[in-house]
């Protein structure tokens, strides 16, 4: 003889039965750290590329650059020189190797420290006595010059200050718009400076080298 079992359905405290069904629950939610990570490397060698890809596109070119240190006033050589590349923005002034004789031979305006791109504008010609000019040498102390120093090229005034028991006398400007043509240091620092400058401005310069109170006043190009 058969027999069947059935399940009675659930009733709730209160004698209503409770309709049955299914409870449905979400499925729990898995990282998947493999795809992350492919992903995240797949972004950054897209950026690494892209970078990669703008400096490639970024053109070099050569450029004359200073190989040590120059100081002011001083001679440019071919060994002064050396090839370098930069960037070729269109900003950037610069010369080609091929234009070294625009800085051969040429003094430094200032100083100028190793790796400095050279340009035109950083030189220039060296002093050239001409058949008027004439060149006189003066020896000067510490505070007869400026604290500065002086280079080949800078444009002075010779001035002999007044003598200090002579109140009512005025200085006297005995050159004016002279030239530094060289710089030698002596001892104690001082300088022995030879001057460019018109030729009877010269003889007169050189007649008062005897005397105390000259001074040296740099001027503007």
């Amino acid at each position: 003889m058969a027999t069947s079992t059935s399940t009675s359905p659930a009733t709730t405290s209160n004698g209503h039965r409770r309709r049955a069904g299914l409870e449905v629950r979400p499925a729990a939610r898995r990282v998947r750290v493999p795809e992350l990570m492919v992903g995240l490397l797949v972004t950054v060698l897209f950026a690494l590329g892209a970078v990669l890809w703008h400096l490639s596109a970024v053109q070099k070119v050569p450029a004359l650059a200073a190989a040590s240190h120059l100081q002011r006033g001083q001679v440019v050589e071919p060994g002064d020189l050396r090839t370098v590349y930069v960037s070729d923005d269109g900003a950037l002034v610069r010369l080609d190797p091929s234009e070294a004789s625009q800085l051969v031979g040429r003094v430094a305006l200032v100083d100028l420290a190793e790796g400095t791109l050279m340009t035109p504008s950083l030189v220039a010609e060296p002093v050239t006595v001409r058949a008027s000019d004439g060149v006189v040498g003066l020896a000067l102390d510490p505070g007869a010059y400026p604290a500065r120093g002086l280079a080949p090229g800078d444009r002075v005034n010779v001035v002999r200050a007044a003598e200090a028991a002579d109140l009512d006398a005025a200085p006297r400007v005995l050159a004016r718009d002279a030239t530094v043509f060289a710089v030698e240091e002596l001892t104690g620092d001082r300088l022995l400076v030879s001057i460019l400058a018109a030729r009877a401005d010269a003889e007169v310069v050189a007649a008062s080298a005897g005397v105390t109170g000259l001074r040296l006043v740099l001027v503007a190009p």
